[in-house]
């Protein structure tokens, strides 16, 4: 199996553990029906978001690699879950993603040296 096929299974599974920790515990979605209570569940995640990646920061800054690749790995698990919390629309939003980032080629954007983040030029 390939890296990139590996990579995709693993995400895969992350997604499938996701699907079955949000069933077991029940694990609240978005109500579109009020802008105010999607945006206080919205807030919720964000929070688990805020505390995985400051875990995640800890063990960096500890030096501790094995620790923040395990929280790098939290990081994305609560993200997947944030995106299953939402339901169609972040389905529809992964769809908008990732079609917009396909589309980006070496022509129009670089890395930027400092982050490694992909701007346009």
């Amino acid at each position: 199996m390939s890296d990139q096929e590996d990579f995709s299974e693993s995400i895969s599974m992350l997604a499938k553990s996701v699907e079955s920790f949000h069933e077991r515990f029940q694990v609240d979605t978005v109500d579109f029906s009020s802008d105010s209570v999607a945006l206080d569940l919205l807030r919720k995640r964000l929070s688990l978001l805020s505390e995985e990646s400051g875990e995640f920061a800890r063990e960096l800054n500890k030096g501790n690699l094995e620790h923040a690749i395990h929280e790098a790995v939290d990081v994305a698990y609560i993200a997947l879950g944030t995106i299953l919390c939402i339901g169609d629309r972040g389905l529809d939003a992964c769809k908008t993603v990732i079609n917009k980032n396909d589309k980006k080629s070496n022509l129009g954007y670089s890395k930027r040296n400092s982050t490694g983040k992909v701007v346009s030029n």
